[in-house]
């Protein structure tokens, strides 16, 4: 048996004893504003995640259908991200300037971008120097003279502030 065969069941509704001929039929009944809040559910979720085939389901009130909502937001998404203007190249001094002003936010000498306040996580600080120090060591000898130049400069000033906010606490 595979489980969709049909089920010769008795019929106790009718009053009908066990084999009886008779079945009760099931009615089948659907609850519409229910299927209306998944299908809303489903479209924000492709909305949010993009869908990779959008289906075309038209809801009972006869909005637009599902892939045109797909493609209009697409078309937004596609827009706000060419509006937004592109990353820089990525290079050696781009990854020393986002470790120096995680350090610099950590030290509080520049304010916390979430906050908008000059926070001291000295902990947080000494991680980001010495996580920069282990790019130094990583890198010795492979560097353009700028580019080491810059780095030592960086761990340097860095360190410098680290002891003079150290004392500050103390």
């Amino acid at each position: 048996m595979t489980g969709n065969e049909p089920r010769n069941e008795p019929n106790n509704e009718t009053g009908n004893g066990p084999g009886s001929a008779t079945r009760s039929q099931v009615e089948v009944s659907t609850d519409e504003d229910w299927k209306n809040r998944v299908k809303a559910e489903d479209a924000a979720f492709d909305q949010q995640f993009g869908a990779k085939e959008p289906a075309s389901v038209t809801t009972a009130a006869g909005d637009q259908t599902r892939s045109q909502r797909d493609q209009s937001a697409m078309r937004a998404e596609t827009a706000r991200r060419e509006a937004q203007p592109p990353f820089p190249e990525p290079s050696f001094a781009g990854l020393l300037a986002m470790l120096s002003t995680q350090a610099m936010v950590a030290l509080g000498l520049i304010p916390n971008p979430s906050t908008r306040k000059a926070e001291k996580e000295l902990p947080l600080a000494r991680y980001f120097i010495d996580l920069i120090s282990v790019l130094e060591q990583k890198t010795a000898g492979n560097l353009e003279s700028e580019e080491a130049a810059a780095l030592e400069e960086s761990l340097h000033t860095l360190r410098m502030a680290y002891v003079q906010r150290s004392k500050e606490t103390a």
